[in-house]
């Protein structure tokens, strides 16, 4: 392999995860047209669902392999995730399928994550960008799945569409204040030993 092929693979492999994470920006922009647009027809937003979470596994994964991880990078995969979560409850509420008190906590949850990182970052002198914790994971997992959820079930199943609305948003809620609460105490702590 020559010097100028290396090159530029290894560019390609810095540059490549963060197009794949733009691609997901397109394609939350392309789903949630289709669903306000054809609200009625599911096929292609599923689909298109799919590959949003097919690239967000895909630019983590390629950027670690490739050893490619970057701040901005870590960044720009946050802003992509929460622009997907925000915008498909955002449509999703245009047809009543969401309550809107959803979507103020997925936004709240989202602005503590970001405050308390920056917080315990400075605390810990670690170098990552975000500081996650468990159930803070499993809480943005849901929020990020629970969109294809809300709308598959509403066109499909209304009793799993009930329980989701009715019950899942609520239990999320507990565990996400649950989580918020840890991460705050986790910035109080260094404070109260002083």
């Amino acid at each position: 392999m020559t010097v100028l092929t290396e090159k530029m693979i290894n560019r390609w492999r810095g540059i490549l995860p963060n197009l794949i994470t733009f691609s997901r920006i397109v394609l939350t922009l392309l789903v949630n047209y289709y669903i306000f647009a054809r609200f009625s027809e599911i096929g292609i937003p599923l689909f298109l669902l799919g590959l949003i979470f097919f690239t967000d596994y895909l630019d983590g994964k390629l950027a670690r392999l490739w050893g490619t991880v970057s701040p901005g990078g870590a960044v720009l995969d946050l802003l992509a995730d929460f622009f997907f979560m925000f915008l498909s409850y955002l449509v999703l509420h245009s047809f009543r399928i969401v309550p809107l008190w959803f979507i103020f906590l997925v936004f709240v949850k989202f602005t503590e994550f970001v405050f308390t990182s920056i917080y315990l970052k400075r605390l810990r002198e670690g170098n990552k960008v975000f500081i996650f914790d468990f159930l803070g994971r499993l809480v943005a997992a849901v929020f990020y799945l629970l969109p294809a959820l809300l709308y598959s079930s509403y066109q499909f199943s209304p009793v799993l569409y009930t329980f989701c609305v009715n019950k899942l948003t609520y239990i999320i809620c507990f565990f996400a204040l649950i989580s918020s609460a840890d991460r705050i105490r986790k910035c109080l702590v260094p404070i109260q030993r002083e």
